[in-house]
């Protein structure tokens, strides 16, 4: 068989120069070589034919199965800043990198986790490099008189695709060195699931001639006032060999999702600064021929991020076509905004009160439904879910359940981060007379509609963040677990007096009472969000402390005592 497909690659590059080699023996292949006199050279019997399809089939129907199975990741966010006092307040430079983990699934791929640790080392000694670099500049425009200048170098990840198959991330990166204005632009990096392979463009898409076809017809219809549009020619041209090794500029990024394959041209590349980046999206629904068969299965179920500036296609309505979701608005001079757009084609809603800022958009399929999640953020970052249906082409805002199913506020959802502070001082960045300081945040990536971990602030004897896994289900997410996990390591509750609490096991249940002395140490453990609150002894004691009261006025009553008469160290936000 080996043979048969290298002699077939031959035959066909020299009777039709870009002809498909996948359509060997079929379709217009078939024809070609018939019409030569060659059908005879390296025919297939009809049982090789049927046994190749078989293969093809199975094929197909495991990677069905391997699509089906979702990964969870974790993104880790890195922050640091240089600057010319240790004070800290002559700023000179920032950046921020991530790296990526798959702490459930590292045994189960291990190819893949050692790939991602590359990747993640990589990040990180080129972000430190580039910190000293932009210190330095700084240095220098400080030096002119500009004090008020600093540099910087970004990157945001999100996980576009996590599944038995692919795993492919996005990153959104950005810089500023001093100039008139910065630089952006969004990239990708893409992985076979199971060998950590890092998947070429021709991985992916079969036919490079066709795509880029499809791809120039897409920017003239989404985008018509490009100054430099691309030339198919070139485009194909790129795509066949920008992952082949050869030196030559980069015309597109590119990352996989479950729905396709989105190519981003950089600013500069198809037209002016002031034009920006562009976006397509070639469709596994809407192009099916273009791709490889085993990353272009459409799962049952999924979470795709997106972003409000291109939006999104899938067939939402399952008619067999594919709809175009988008997300917009008109925004006052604060950055909130005025109202809130969401499009399905040509059917639109409008929310003319929506007094929120930053959103996180995500298009996420569950037992046959489509919905939209939209994690907004108001005053003092309180986090807000909106949950719009879409499945029969008209958004629909879903309603929220009531606060007595389980939570205070059901609106008050986000994307589970915790911040970790990661250090110290330093004067290594640069020359002498600069500081670097550090912290980080730890994401739980969605990329599973069954289980979710996303977060809620909580004001249960202090403010803070808490969490638990949840199901996306006809409307808002819903959860089994009756208890929020507390995200509170860095508030220490010290009583201020001797007391007795219940005391409970790791899973909740009642294992009896316990008396603790005057400067006890707890930590903030979990709560039920309503009357509940579970505390750890920071000593490390495997005893649990359950403190029962009343959260929901001031001041707060927790075991027959005002909050702050029994405990100290109690940390609350406006």
């Amino acid at each position: 068989m080996a043979d048969r497909k290298c002699a077939g690659r031959l035959i066909a590059g020299v009777l039709c120069a870009g002809l498909a080699f996948w359509s060997f023996g079929t379709g217009p292949a078939a024809g070609i070589l018939a019409y030569a006199g060659l059908t005879a050279y390296g025919a297939e019997s009809d049982a090789e034919a049927g046994a190749e399809r078989k293969s093809e089939t199975d094929t197909k129907e495991d990677a069905e199965s391997e699509t089906a199975l979702l990964l969870h990741p974790t993104i880790r966010g890195y922050f640091r800043y240089a600057s010319g006092q240790q004070s800290g307040e002559e700023l000179l430079a920032q950046i921020s990198y991530p790296e990526i983990h798959i702490p459930m699934e590292e045994a189960r791929f291990s190819a893949l986790s050692s790939a991602l640790s590359q990747y993640n080392s990589e990040k990180k000694a080129s972000s430190l490099e580039a910190l000293k670099t932009l210190t330095e500049s700084a240095k220098e425009i400080h030096q002119d008189g500009n004090t008020d200048v600093s540099c910087s170098q970004e990157c945001e990840a999100k996980i576009a695709r996590a599944d038995g198959i692919a795993f492919s991330i996005v990153e959104n990166d950005s810089n500023y060195l001093g100039g008139a204005h910065g630089y952006y632009e969004k990239t990708g990096t893409a992985y076979d699931s199971r060998s950590g392979q890092l998947l070429a463009f021709t991985d992916v898409v079969q036919d490079c001639d066709a795509a880029a076809a499809r791809v120039v017809q897409k920017l003239s219809q989404e985008y018509p006032e490009l100054s430099f549009p691309p030339e198919k020619e070139k485009l194909a041209s790129s795509m066949k060999q920008r992952d082949a090794g050869q030196d030559q500029s980069v015309l597109f990024h590119w990352y996989l999702t479950p729905l396709g394959v989105n190519l981003v041209f950089p600013p500069y590349t198809l037209g002016c600064y002031a034009e920006g980046q562009q976006e397509i999206q070639l469709s596994f629904e809407e192009d099916p021929g273009l791709f490889h068969s085993r990353y272009s299965q459409v799962p049952e179920t999924f979470v795709v991020p997106f972003d409000q500036d291109t939006g999104i296609r899938a067939d939402v309505t399952g008619d067999g076509a594919v709809d175009r979701i988008t997300v917009g608005g008109e925004m006052d001079e604060t950055g909130a905004y005025k109202d809130f757009t969401v499009s399905v084609n040509d059917q639109a809603l409008t929310l003319s009160d929506f007094p929120y800022y930053s959103t996180e958009l995500y298009l996420i399929r569950s037992n046959s439904r489509y919905q939209l999640y939209t994690f907004c953020k108001s005053d003092n970052d309180y986090q807000i879910l909106k949950v719009f249906s879409l499945g029969n082409g008209a958004p629909a805002e879903q309603t929220p359940p009531s606060a007595d199913e389980g939570r205070l506020d059901p609106y008050n959802l986000g994307v589970r981060s915790t911040e970790t502070d990661n250090g110290s001082e330093t004067a290594e960045i640069g020359q002498s007379g600069s500081y670097e300081r550090a912290y980080s945040d730890d994401t739980n990536a969605l990329t599973d509609p069954g289980s979710m971990l996303l977060s809620t602030r909580m004001d249960a004897m202090s403010t803070y963040q808490a969490c638990k896994a949840y199901t996306a289900e006809a409307g808002y997410p819903v959860s089994s677990d009756p208890y929020y996990q507390a995200d509170a390591d860095n508030i220490r509750l010290t009583l201020k007096q001797a007391a007795e609490f219940e005391t409970v096991s790791e899973s909740g249940e009642q294992t009896g009472k316990a008396s603790y002395p005057e400067g006890t140490v707890f930590t903030i453990l979990r709560t039920d969000g309503a009357g509940t609150v579970d505390l750890k002894p920071a000593a490390g004691e495997d005893k649990i402390a359950r403190v029962s009261g009343d959260f929901s006025d001031w001041p707060q009553q927790v075991s027959g005592f005002e909050l702050e008469t029994l405990f100290d160290g109690t940390v609350f936000a406006g």
